[in-house]
């Protein structure tokens, strides 16, 4: 009987031991916030003793800080050369587009990615100049700050070279909407996921603005999504990083991102 104890307190301390409380630092782009937060709260109910707080620092610190001040880092554009040399794995977990927005109440519907890229410069000014006779007044030109992932892959996709000066620069994904939404002569960029009824998508080169045209391959202002990581990442973060590629977490993705698996 003492044996029997003895063994039955032995697997009750396991067990406990097994289902010790963790934290997992994330953090990085707020483009990738969202579908983290979905995550997040999808992986409570999977491990209810693992906690993640998630940091929405831009993509920048994500890259600089993975395996440093966050378990695992948030990044919406690829890695440099440099960057690649830091020793960080990558895995991607979701694809997104790019949406081009503007007030709800421009008529503009639809822009070429040269359009886009001379507004952007600054070689186009005026709405009347892409409008048609519909709309005139100054274009008052939104971007992300420099870092930013969305901003890195948008000047990639559209072949920036360099912002207009002028550009107001908003340092996250809600700023922008905010920006937009209040300034009829707005335009802007956002993650495709982050799309609601407060502001508009116009159409790239004829193309909407949805997942399904870039699954189809038709919208090509695109990128990843990517988390980071090192090698020694505690083994509670590598399993959730396994989770995110796996049916339910992709399921998720597939709500308002493309999945990869």
């Amino acid at each position: 009987m003492k044996k029997f104890f003895v063994v039955l307190l032995a697997g009750i301390t396991l067990s406990a031991f097994a289902q010790q409380n963790y934290t997992i630092e994330v953090g990085g782009s707020t483009s990738v916030t969202p579908l983290m937060e979905q995550f997040t709260a999808a992986y409570a109910k999977v491990k209810s003793n693992i906690k993640v707080n998630i940091n929405p620092t831009g993509s920048g610190d994500g890259i600089k800080n993975a395996g440093a001040l966050y378990q695992i880092g948030m990044t919406s554009r690829e890695l440099t050369p440099a960057e690649k040399g830091q020793g960080l794995k990558e895995q991607i977990i979701a694809i997104d587009g790019i949406a081009i927005i503007v007030h709800r109440n421009n008529p503009v519907t639809n822009l070429s990615v040269e359009q886009i890229r001379d507004i952007y410069s600054g070689a186009i000014t005026d709405w009347s100049q892409v409008s048609g006779g519909k709309k005139t007044g100054k274009i008052a030109v939104v971007s992300r700050e420099a870092g930013s992932g969305t901003r890195g892959a948008f000047e990639e996709l559209v072949g920036l070279k360099a912002l207009v000066a002028g550009a107001n620069e908003s340092t996250s994904t809600g700023a922008i909407k905010a920006g937009i939404a209040g300034n009829p002569d707005a335009i802007g960029y956002i993650s495709l996921g982050s799309l609601d009824r407060t502001i508009r998508a116009v159409s790239v080169g004829g193309v909407a603005a949805s997942t399904a045209n870039v699954v189809k391959g038709t919208y090509k202002i695109a990128r990843p999504f990517i988390v980071l990581y090192k090698d020694n990442a505690h083994a509670e973060s590598k399993a959730f990083l396994a989770w995110m590629l796996g049916r339910e977490a992709q399921a998720i993705v597939k709500t308002s991102w493309i999945p990869v698996k």
